[in-house]
């Protein structure tokens, strides 16, 4: 039986307790060695949910493992993923990847140059129904589509503070929806964007493919949370619901995922695929605070 890839855990809000951590220590191909997060109590939860150190600073917990995973605040995640990918680590990233390009830039440098390589944590990518989507949509010789990503994730729970509420859907969900229509569509070479970053978002994206998408965000509604992307061709149309998961065969992705990174393989959820996206919601936002200002 293959030993499993040890990793250690970078932060300790919800995300890591409701996923990473738990999913990450399911195994078999995965094994969690130790927590950190500058706030030690909230450490110490989540290691004693584990079952697994609390390590005492961020060299302690490299030197308990071959992967490290890191779930923080944006602009706190390129100094730690500079430090592991240093240390020689595999990496996973939460997206967005920094709250900047030149944070997104320092992480993609620091992975260049390592030894262990990058999965970012782009979660529609560990979807089996993904795969029969994009496999789908290449048969409709697509011209066009429509995304849309809307929640009532700001308005209360576990994701309502921070970074969230004040930078809005566009650097939180943004990178899951432009992802999915660039599976979809093709890479996304220009976008304009209109509305209200911490409200109501639209974009007109046009793919070097040729194809045009529009696309809406907002995660300050009412009701359940909706993840879909259409696409429309001469051949017929093909969609993608992001509700219909099967969790158990997602988590088993994520972890073949991650194992396969360590062993230098290619993955479509990878750290120049997030520096990209990076890039598309520096200019959404940028279009979108001009919008406001005028």
């Amino acid at each position: 039986m293959q030993t499993p890839l040890k990793v250690g855990l970078i932060g300790a809000g919800p995300w890591p307790r409701m996923v990473t951590g738990p999913v990450l220590d399911a195994g078999p191909q995965t094994c969690v060695t130790g927590v950190w997060s500058r706030t030690t109590a909230h450490a110490a939860e989540l290691a004693a949910q584990l079952g697994v150190p609390a390590l005492e600073d961020v060299d302690a917990l490299f030197d308990s493992c071959d992967a490290v995973a890191i779930a923080v605040a944006p602009g706190a995640q390129p100094e730690l993923a500079v430090r592991a990918a240093r240390a020689g680590k595999t990496l996973l990233l939460e997206k967005p990847l920094a709250d900047d390009v030149a944070g997104a830039r320092k992480i993609a440098d620091a992975v260049r140059a390592g030894r262990g390589g990058a999965l970012v944590m782009l979660s529609n990518r560990f979807n089996p129904a993904l795969d029969e989507f994009v496999a789908e949509a290449a048969t409709v010789d697509a011209i066009g589509g429509r995304g849309l990503f809307v929640s009532g994730a700001f308005l209360g729970g576990a994701f309502a503070y921070g970074w969230r509420l004040e930078r809005g859907a566009i650097l939180d969900v943004g990178p899951h929806l432009l992802d999915l229509l660039e599976a979809a569509l093709g890479e996304i070479a220009h976008v304009q964007a209109s509305g209200d970053a911490l409200a109501w978002s639209s974009l007109i994206c046009t793919h070097t493919s040729g194809a045009t998408s529009s696309a809406s965000l907002c995660c300050t509604v009412a009701g359940d949370s909706r993840t879909e992307i259409e696409v429309f061709g001469r051949n017929g149309k093909a969609a993608f619901d992001g509700r219909k998961i099967d969790y158990t065969a997602w988590a088993d992705r994520l972890r073949n995922g991650l194992l396969a990174v360590a062993r230098g393989e290619a993955h479509p959820a990878n750290v120049e695929r997030a520096l990209h996206l990076q890039e598309l919601i520096a200019s959404i936002e940028s279009q979108l605070s001009t919008h406001a200002r005028a």
